[in-house]
C-alpha cells in the first residue's frame, strides 16, 4: 500500500513537462542530490545501525526514474547515442529495482546495501547527465545505426528472443 501511495505522489510531481536538453541538467543536479541524501543514510545506518527511509527520499527515487524514462524516449526520438537511450532506461529500471530492494529489506544491512547500489547509480548519472546535455548540442554522426545496443522496453527484448 505504501508502494502504491509514493506511486501516486511521484506521479504528480514530474520534473518537467518533457524531456529536453534541460531536464537531463535538472536530472542530474538532482543526481548529485540525491548521491548526497543517500549518503547521509548510508552513514545513519553505520553510526546509528538503524535505517529510517523517509518517503520524500523513496518519492524522489520515483521521480529520478520517471525522468530517466522520458530521457530515454527523449535520446531515441531525437536520433541520440542509442547508448544514452539504453543507459537511461537501465537507470530507470535500477532506480524502481532499489526501491523495492529498500521496501522489502529485512534488515539495515541489506538496506545499506540497496542505498550503496542507489549512491553508485546517483554518481554515473551526474556523469550521463553531462553527455547527454552536450549530445544534443552537437550534431548526430553521419552514421547512424538503425538497430538500438538495447531495446526500448522488455518487451521488445523477449520478442527479439523469441
Amino acid at each position: 500500500m505504501k508502494r502504491l501511495l509514493v506511486a501516486i505522489a511521484a506521479a504528480t510531481l514530474p520534473f518537467t513537462a518533457s524531456a529536453s536538453p534541460e531536464l537531463a541538467g535538472d536530472w542530474g543536479v538532482k543526481a548529485s542530490d540525491l548521491r548526497d541524501e543517500t549518503a547521509s543514510l548510508i552513514a545513519h545506518i553505520d553510526e546509528a545501525g538503524t535505517a529510517n527511509i523517509p518517503d520524500s527520499y523513496e518519492i524522489e527515487i520515483l521521480r529520478f526514474a520517471a525522468a530517466a524514462q522520458q530521457l530515454g524516449h527523449w535520446i531515441d526520438g531525437n536520433d541520440g547515442p542509442s547508448d544514452l537511450g539504453c543507459i537511461f532506461r537501465g537507470m530507470a529500471e535500477e532506480g524502481e529495482v532499489q526501491l523495492d530492494a529498500l521496501s522489502d529489506a529485512a534488515s539495515p544491512r541489506a538496506t545499506r546495501q540497496s542505498l550503496v547500489r542507489l549512491a553508485t547509480m546517483f554518481s554515473d548519472a551526474e556523469v550521463i547527465a553531462v553527455a547527454a546535455t552536450h549530445s544534443s548540442s552537437h550534431e548526430a554522426p553521419a552514421v547512424q545505426t538503425e538497430i538500438a545496443s538495447c531495446p526500448a522496453s522488455a518487451a521488445v527484448a523477449k520478442a527479439a528472443l523469441d
